[in-house]
């Protein structure tokens, strides 16, 4: 389990953009199946926004109070290196473009 894709991280990785670290839905028909976690909870499908995993779906616990009991599991197949790479550049000039069209509309 890689704790920077959680958010957790307290090493040197940022999260992209403005966008919520793991919050989108997936709607994949294979991660709509409900389970439940280990503490009870229904278990959600989220969305890493994380530069080492970019777009990658996770399943995990459900509960949005900021209690996390470790559940976790990979939906999708790690990304390529390629992948890794161009996406959070591609996301960080997103987030340029969108900045400067906001400053330049105040």
């Amino acid at each position: 389990m890689e704790n920077d894709d959680l958010g957790n991280s307290t090493g040197n990785h940022s999260r992209m953009s403005s966008r919520a670290n793991y919050r989108q839905k997936a709607s994949s028909s294979n991660s709509d199946i409900l389970r439940i976690c280990t503490c009870g909870r229904e278990e959600a499908v989220r969305t890493s926004w994380m530069s080492t995993n970019p777009s990658r779906r996770f399943r995990g616990c459900s509960d949005d109070e900021g209690k996390y009991c470790g559940t976790f599991q990979w939906v999708d197949p790690p990304m390529c290196n390629r992948s890794k790479d161009v996406i959070p550049r591609l996301l960080n000039r997103l987030n340029q473009y969108e900045s400067a069209m906001k400053r330049a509309k105040e």
